[in-house]
């Protein structure tokens, strides 16, 4: 699972000389929430919904309409915009990238190849991808087994899953700060506790 498989290609952009009032028309008119700034096919920046909300006139304001109308248009985007964004590859793993959001408070990478600008990645975008990894989309149950992280041990689970004739559709190892293993499994069947029932048969301790 790479960057490429859940960015969006070919977003909407604005320059960095572009007014604060252009730039609210286009997240109006395509439904979207963030512009990356690009100058001579490059990112520069990144502008969001909000930091033009902030820009933009208060209805609190002691100017008139007039004068309103006189300064809002020259609000430009380089006044505002985010200028040191954070990139990534279109080719890096998707976890990659969602370490990076983590570590920098991100809610969106830039992604660029060869400095050029060829989609973003958002939240939604990881939500997306967790969605897919877990399976949560198709049909099955979820069960959760404490697992001895040692070699051998998965594929002892993983016959026993099989000699109940049910169908491992997706299989995570999470790891807790004491260092314990669990294995998340979503299992293709929806009958529930007969699964859990051989597990314990079989010594496994089933948290979930």
């Amino acid at each position: 699972m790479f960057v490429h498989d859940y960015m969006s290609a070919e977003p909407i952009t604005v320059a960095p000389n572009d007014t604060v009032g252009d730039a609210l028309e286009l997240l109006k008119d395509h439904s979207i929430r963030r512009l990356p700034v690009v100058s001579k096919g490059k990112p520069v920046g990144l502008v969001t919904k909000t930091d033009l909300i902030k820009a933009s006139p208060s209805h609190a304001t002691s100017l008139s309409i007039h004068e309103i109308n006189y300064l809002f248009p020259k609000i430009k985007i380089k006044d505002i915009m985010t200028r040191e964004v954070i990139t990534i590859s279109p080719d890096a793993a998707i976890e990659e990238a969602a370490v990076i959001m983590r570590e920098n408070k991100l809610g969106t990478l830039i992604v660029v190849d060869k400095d050029a600008l060829v989609g973003l990645i958002t939240e939604s975008d990881l939500f997306k991808a967790f969605i897919d990894v877990f399976s949560f989309d198709r049909p099955g149950v979820r069960v959760v087994v404490a697992f001895e992280d040692e070699v051998g041990e998965l594929g002892k689970l993983a016959l026993l899953i099989s000699s109940l004739d049910i169908y491992i559709i997706s299989l995570i190892i999470t790891y807790a700060e004491n260092g314990r293993a669990n294995v998340v499994m979503r299992l293709k069947t929806d009958r529930r506790e007969p699964v859990i029932e051989e597990l314990k048969k079989s010594g496994y301790e089933v948290i979930g």
